[in-house]
């Protein structure tokens, strides 16, 4: 899959090229790093607001951390790509100027956001009720940035209202080099069942690359959308904040590799983000990771009750030492279990 002057590839061959959703919340540079080094190949950061950057704030600052910019640059084993919202367009535009500045090797523009305040102030899925004005905010981007601009969006805004393929010609016009699209529309969010077949009919009216998305809760699911959709890539989002092994082919992890990412995840947040914040930011990891394992219900309420670093590392750690070589099993997680727990896609 070629965006722009970047040629993506499976992690192994045989393999769907997988990237990893933006994710709000979610993808800062720890997580975003393990899932590159575990096989994503694109890996998308959380969402920024176009006005918070302007800011100089404390918390824009965090946002806009892409400290990890020079791996993906320097090893090629990822792209790093920074998503921005926003109803003003040109601040749009003078954000992806500072996604690129800083590192960023794509700019991807939400189009697809469903949350009804986002909605209001005429970001995210709501230029999909105008589209002229979706085609002006990816061209002055394009206009603005030597990067590759891409864009995320969903198949319309009702079942009334489905304009999928307009809006692919209109992205394509503007100079965009792919889109991924989020097989529901804004009104279901995150309801009802994702229509592949949206994702199939554009694919073959695109030019450019096509990047699934859209109930994909583990490694077959994203093998299925592709031979349903004969889409370039799959994007995958809250289903890898349980099972990161997902851009490896895998059905999950023995119980030690858990607790060593566990381990490693933790201590990474708290050097990003302090020991506190990183603490709690990375407990529904962790309660992911261990949801589901057996006998573990008292270790399970000790991590998530460890209020420090120290603590929380300790307790993980004598975790795994008391692992016997034959206790260690994969944890695997059926399509059907993952739906019940509501992990799939984003917007």
């Amino acid at each position: 899959m070629q965006i722009g002057p970047h040629e993506l590839t499976p992690y192994l061959p045989g393999m769907p090229i997988l990237t990893l959703a933006p994710m709000a919340g979610v993808g800062n540079w720890v997580f975003r790093l393990i899932c590159a080094r575990l096989g994503a190949r694109m890996v998308g950061v959380e969402f920024i607001n176009c006005r918070t950057i302007a800011e100089h704030s404390r918390r824009a600052d965090r946002l806009l951390d892409f400290c990890d910019a020079h791996i993906y640059d320097q090893t090629g084993i990822s792209l790093l790509a920074a998503q921005i919202y926003g109803n003003d367009l040109d601040l749009i535009a003078a954000g992806a100027q500072e996604f690129e500045r800083r590192g960023a090797q794509i700019v991807d523009i939400n189009f697809g956001c469903s949350v009804p305040l986002i909605l209001r102030k005429g970001c995210g899925a709501a230029y999909l009720l105008d589209l002229d004005r979706l085609y002006r905010a990816v061209r002055q981007t394009v206009e603005a940035v030597k990067v590759p601009v891409i864009v995320k969006t969903r198949i319309g805004w009702d079942q009334d209202a489905i304009n999928i393929l307009e809006v692919v010609r209109r992205v394509e016009d503007a100079g965009a080099k792919a889109i991924g699209i989020h097989a529901r529309t804004v009104v279901q969010k995150y309801q009802g069942q994702a229509d592949w077949d949206w994702i199939a009919r554009a694919r073959e009216v695109a030019t450019i690359p096509v990047l699934g998305n859209g109930d994909v809760f583990c490694y077959e699911d994203a093998l299925r959308m592709q031979a349903h959709t004969g889409c370039q890539a799959v994007m995958i989002g809250r289903a890898a904040m349980a099972n990161p092994w997902i851009f490896a082919g895998r059905r999950g992890a023995s119980l030690r590799e858990r607790i060593e990412l566990a381990v490693e995840q933790v201590r990474l947040m708290g050097q990003y983000k302090g020991e506190r914040t990183g603490v709690m930011e990375t407990r529904k990891h962790l309660a992911l990771y261990f949801k589901g394992l057996p006998r573990t219900s008292d270790l399970r309420l000790r991590i998530l009750r460890a209020e420090g670093l120290n603590q929380l590392v300790e307790v993980l750690e004598e975790w795994a030492r008391s692992l016997a070589a034959d206790e260690e099993a994969d944890l695997t997680l059926s399509a059907a279990e993952a739906a019940a727990l509501g992990w799939g896609s984003t917007g």
